[in-house]
């Protein structure tokens, strides 16, 4: 059955060309900005589920939630919005390569290849779950490789249409199970809350399947693989590749424990041990030789067709100005063919002048959305950097509270054998005078045991002091990020009200454009059925046809090529 949506153009200015897919929620157009000649991707909600607000609210939440974020392993989205009928949609960069389920259906993949993807992916999630938002939904098809600038298997992580924003409330019913059954985490599969750490559980799920070839659970169905997510302890990855680096399989084992406090602390603390294992391995050939760059057209696209256009419509009205030369040689034309060619040469004239302002306005929009990229670049990386020094301190601090429980449980025993020992000397030196062997002994261990008391005590106050000491660098560096966060969530509301109001700018002026299109054919047509059983103008209007055969073609082609002709 046809697309009924394919050819349409969103929001004045996105017509859709070809479908790429369809999941759960939405389906994937490619499409072509009409403004600047761009092509991208466009993912639009189903119109089934347009009234359910719930996956609306999703979808929408998905933009929201990649905005915030802006990192370069994270899919651009560029704008989204709903249509006047009610269409969510969002806006995407258009990527060529292939998912990574692809790659993992071939077999077991090299180690090196397996931590470079996985180092990105990491890398991305660290940003996301910096600023609060959680995926839930990792698996190997919303990881996609892409060829970018030469470099092989650079990573882009789609899907945040089940990301929760910490901030956010639940949308759906307690107890909603969420995610892919095969790559969900233990407490998802029980229906709580997804965390930082169930993103990176998945991630465990998707470095076994890589090293192995297969997922470390064998299941018939969702039921059975939520079941063995909660219950079942997976086998280690060794056990089908016995050669796999024990580093790898380490790491693979811990993030695949189903009490989250036995993973990773967080992302951070993942990364540096895939740059570790990376460094074990050895690098991976990722790069290779970059495409020659082809000259691109000397004028903007869109200036290239307004200018394409307007020089058509010029020489439509040079036509229509010989048949009227023709039919009225003498002069004289009639009132409304006189004003029809006038009409033409001012309407194409207001056109010039009106592309000029549509390719000012979208070019400032562009400018707009460039400048909230990188601002909200810039402010991720900071909070990036001070998130993982924050990830280093807690990870201090919980050994050295490891090291502070030892030390206490060495300072009470020290106490008991101190108490012990002056017991002993008590009963032993009660009625006597003389310094017997088991007096000496006893007051040998006391000593003993009062000088470890006193170490252990010194021991735990500077274990204390350092713990207090992280701990105020921790509470520091938490200010500055909730600082960053409030400047990020502030500027990406401004940026956005501007764009609002650039797209606006921007409609009106199309809905303007349109109106002299309308106007210009208007005249042509009348102009055309005037002439056109005129005997003295038929070579004309043969002109006149093969003309406007050049010009249906051209408005069928991208801006792109047209500017090269």
């Amino acid at each position: 059955m046809k697309d009924r949506l394919l050819g349409r153009v969103i929001a004045d200015r996105y017509r859709l060309e070809s479908r790429l897919g369809v999941g759960g929620m939405g389906a994937v157009y490619r499409a072509r900005h009409l403004l600047i000649d761009r092509v991208v991707a466009i993912k639009i909600l189903q119109p089934e589920r347009r009234g359910e607000e719930h996956f609306r609210a999703w979808f929408l939440r998905e933009a929201r939630a990649v905005n915030r974020i802006n990192h370069a392993n994270i899919v651009d989205i560029n704008d989204f919005g709903e249509t006047e009928d009610g269409l969510a949609y969002l806006v995407m960069e258009l990527l060529v390569g292939e998912a990574l389920s692809n790659v993992i259906m071939r077999g077991p993949m090299d180690l090196a290849i397996s931590a470079d993807i996985l180092e990105q992916v990491t890398a991305a999630l660290a940003r996301a779950h910096d600023l609060g938002v959680v995926h839930r939904d990792i698996k190997p098809d919303n990881i996609y490789l892409i060829n970018r600038g030469g470099r092989r298997n650079f990573v882009k992580l789609l899907d945040f249409g089940l990301a929760r924003l910490s901030r956010d409330g639940r949308l759906a019913a307690k107890g909603a199970v969420f995610g892919t059954p095969e790559y969900m985490s233990p407490e998802q599969a029980r229906g709580e809350d997804a965390t930082p750490l169930s993103d990176l559980y998945s991630l465990g799920i998707i470095f076994f399947e890589m090293c192995t070839g297969r997922l470390p659970f064998s299941a018939r169905d969702r039921d059975d693989f939520i079941e063995s997510h909660k219950k079942v302890v997976p086998p280690p990855p060794d056990k089908y590749v016995p050669d796999l680096d024990p580093r790898a399989t380490r790491m693979i084992v811990a993030l695949l424990e189903k009490d989250q406090s036995r993973r990773y602390r967080d992302a951070h603390h993942l990364l540096e041990e895939l740059k570790a294992l990376q460094r074990r391995v050895g690098p991976v050939s990722t790069w290779d030789v970059p495409p020659q760059d082809r000259p691109g057209p000397i004028l903007s696209p869109l200036v290239a067709r307004a200018i394409n256009e307007v020089s058509q419509w010029a020489l439509k009205a040079s036509i229509f100005g010989r048949m009227v030369a023709r039919a009225y040689p003498n002069g004289g034309s009639p009132k409304k063919v006189a004003e029809s060619l006038d009409d033409i040469w001012r309407l194409a004239a207001a056109t010039t002048r009106l592309d000029g302002e549509l390719q000012a306005e979208a070019k400032r929009n562009e400018d707009l959305e460039r400048r909230g990229r990188d601002f909200r670049a810039g402010v991720g990386r900071r909070i990036e950097d001070l998130s993982r020094e924050q990830s280093r301190l807690n990870r201090e601090i919980a050994a050295a509270n490891q090291d502070l429980e030892r030390l206490r449980e060495e300072y009470e025993r020290a106490g008991e054998e101190l108490t012990k020992a002056r017991s002993t000397i008590a009963s032993v030196d009660k009625g006597r005078d003389e310094m017997t062997d088991e007096l000496r002994h006893a007051y040998e261990m006391a000593g003993a045991a009062a000088a470890r008391r006193q170490a252990r005590a010194e021991a735990v106050a500077k274990v204390e002091a350092k713990i207090r000491k992280w701990q105020d660098e921790c509470d520091r560096i938490e200010e500055q990020l909730v600082e960053f966060r409030r400047q990020l969530d502030r500027q990406s509301a401004t940026v956005e009200d501007d764009l609002e109001s650039g797209r606006n700018r921007l409609a009106a002026k199309v809905g303007e454009r349109d109106g002299y299109s309308e106007a210009l054919d208007a005249a042509a047509n009348y102009l055309t059925e005037h002439f056109q059983d005129r005997p003295e103008c038929r070579t004309l209007m043969e002109e006149l046809y093969e003309l406007n055969q050049a010009t249906t073609l051209n408005a069928s082609r991208p801006a792109s090529e047209v500017s090269e002709k």
